[in-house]
């Protein structure tokens, strides 16, 4: 019996000797658990660990180990979206089933007129707009385009990825595009008007002609005279309508050089010459002799060609037309001023837009096509310069553009 009872208490103290060890080996195992959920760096310890401890423990370790290679995949993946998305040029905003933002890149922050992340905050009271409510809330993927608040004219696209729990919004900046259609319209509109007039004259005088005016010795000369008028300017329309269209397709060739800007101006007097003496208006130049631009010598030409022959044609009789020329840096700034009725401020910013005319009634009776000035402003541009207007005081504009400034070398 004595031994008996002996067996038992050594067996219960065996039993309580390893419930305890194994009590304090769970929670040693629970405590390593809980640090590897804090820090996906930890692992259970398993040196000292012995059975079933340490196959648990190495099952917990390759759980974790999954664990973080999924999460670095899900980080590269976000990490990877995230990159793409910011080098969009279009606006993506992800909303989950509350129309809520949960990503936005920085097309999107931009068009938006926002600098925060706006992550986590409702849209709609970033932007009130019907048609933007009525987008998200549909059940299928759609588009619309809207104007955002202080913001572009845009056309957003809404993508159901998410099924109706969220969406996916695309949001394209068609502002331009829309002005450039606007643009294409005055354009055909106008090159039509602008040809109707010289075809309809031709037409009318050569019917006139053909039915007998020829034999008149008064009227005859008088509708050769408008045929051959008419037809000069469809052929300056035509022409300039040419210089556009390779200049738009980038097949004008300038072949850029130095040059010097007194020599130039002095040749592209002789065009407008006759012009002048006929008005009387006074042209005067004030150059330096070594004042030189990079530039291509035909472009630079036909750029003071039409811009003296503007100031030539729209001064009063008796009129001046000044043509200046200074240093500016690493820059040249070239100035045609005249004396004129000058140019109103709701016109000055459109006049080198083609065919636009601040009075179109007096620019046709000058014999201009309305596309000079927009062929100005493609060339200077194409040299690297930059071109605008001005006015003058006490009256008349100012016409001026700058370009590179030529370097000369000093040789001893």
């Amino acid at each position: 019996m004595i031994d008996v009872l002996i067996a038992f208490a050594l067996v219960s103290a065996t039993a309580v000797v390893t419930v305890a060890v194994m009590r304090r080996n769970l929670r040693r195992l629970t405590d390593a658990t809980l640090d590897i959920l804090r820090d996906h760096k930890r692992r259970v310890p398993i040196a000292s660990a012995t059975g079933g401890m340490r196959d648990l423990g190495q099952w917990i370790n390759s759980l974790a180990e999954d664990v973080e290679r999924s999460r670095d995949a899900l980080l590269h993946e976000r990490t990877l979206l995230a990159s793409v998305a910011d080098g969009l040029t279009q606006g993506v905003i992800a909303l989950d089933d509350e129309r809520r933002i949960t990503m936005l890149n920085d097309a999107a922050r931009k068009m938006l007129g926002v600098q925060s992340s706006l992550v986590g905050e409702p849209l709609l009271d970033f932007v009130r707009a019907p048609e933007l409510r009525e987008l998200i809330e549909r059940d299928i993927d759609a588009s619309a385009e809207l104007q955002l608040p202080n913001g572009p004219r845009t056309l957003v696209r809404a993508a159901r990825t998410f099924g109706r729990a969220g969406c996916v919004l695309l949001l394209e900046d068609v502002t331009t595009m829309r002005r450039l259609e606007t643009v294409r319209r005055d354009f055909v509109a106008n090159v039509s008007h602008e040809l109707r007039t010289p075809v309809a004259v031709i037409r009318a005088n050569a019917e006139t002609l053909m039915a007998g005016a020829k034999d008149d010795p008064i009227v005859g000369p008088k509708l050769i005279d408008g045929l051959h008028r008419n037809a000069e300017r469809l052929a300056r329309i035509l022409a300039d309508l040419l210089d556009l269209s390779r200049l738009d397709a980038g097949q004008y060739r300038l072949e850029v050089a130095t040059v010097p800007v007194k020599g130039v101006t002095e040749q592209s007097l002789t065009a407008v010459e006759t012009q002048a003496q006929k008005r009387n208006v006074t042209v005067a130049v004030d150059i330096p002799d070594a004042l030189s631009v990079r530039a291509d010598p035909k472009a630079l030409d036909q750029i003071l060609v039409n811009l003296i022959d503007n100031g030539v044609k729209y001064t009063h009789p008796d009129g001046h037309v000044w043509v200046e020329a200074r240093a500016s840096g690493d820059a040249v700034r070239i100035e045609v001023r005249d004396d004129g009725p000058g140019i109103a401020d709701k016109h000055r910013e459109r006049v080198f837009e083609r065919f636009y005319r601040a009075d179109p009634s007096r620019s046709r009776e000058a014999g201009g096509t309305g596309l000079g000035l927009s062929i100005v402003k493609h060339l200077v541009e194409s040299m690297g310069g930059e071109v605008g207007v001005e006015p003058n005081a006490p009256r008349g504009s100012i016409f001026w553009l700058r370009l590179p400034r030529a370097v000369t070398t000093v040789t001893a």
